[in-house]
């Protein structure tokens, strides 16, 4: 009986020191995911005019941005011929906001990106995105080899690619997130 005793006395002892509140009361404050990162469709009249037309005539764009600042984009012709570009990304908030009317991202903050492909052909691209919910307004031109394009910045807003003083609005890209 004495050891049964001292039995309960010790599992009642480990039960109490065991059960004591965390001593590590620091708050985890977990890391903000960009909102860019994850995989973005486009089909349909959500491709921008300027990609759905010949020599192009894109269908369907697939865009994975990736944590480590790595990107993915499968577009796919009206052939059916799938064109797969890799790269990274830099990319910055603006203080511009979207103020485009119709927009699905509207009043969303407007972002720089420029976009360092590496296959199938080298090439840097510059533009802006803005992204609200699961909607993404995405306009971005290549710069280097240059075309004499210039960019879309936050400050013009979406529409503002322009060759000269002239504004070529045909680029806007409409993402949905998957």
């Amino acid at each position: 009986m004495k050891h049964l005793f001292m039995l309960l006395l010790a599992a009642a002892a480990l039960t109490v020191v065991g059960c004591k509140e965390d001593d590590d009361t620091t708050p985890v404050t977990p890391t903000p995911t960009d909102p860019i990162v994850g995989t973005w469709v486009s089909e349909g009249a959500n491709v921008p005019l300027g990609l759905r037309v010949a020599p192009f005539k894109v269908v369907k764009i697939t865009a994975t941005f990736n944590a480590n600042k790595s990107y993915t984009v499968v577009q796919i012709d009206s052939a059916n011929v799938t064109t797969t570009y890799t790269g990274t990304y830099t990319n910055m908030e603006s203080t511009s906001k979207d103020t485009v009317s119709s927009s699905t991202t509207k009043d969303a903050t407007i972002y720089n990106i420029v976009a360092n492909q590496a296959t199938p052909t080298v090439v840097t691209s510059t533009g802006i995105y803005a992204i609200k919910s699961t909607n993404m307004s995405y306009e971005i031109i290549q710069t280097s080899p240059a075309l004499g394009v210039n960019p879309p910045t936050p400050a013009a807003g979406f529409g503002s690619t322009s060759v000269g003083t002239t504004k070529y609005p045909i680029y806007i890209q409409k993402y949905v997130k998957q």
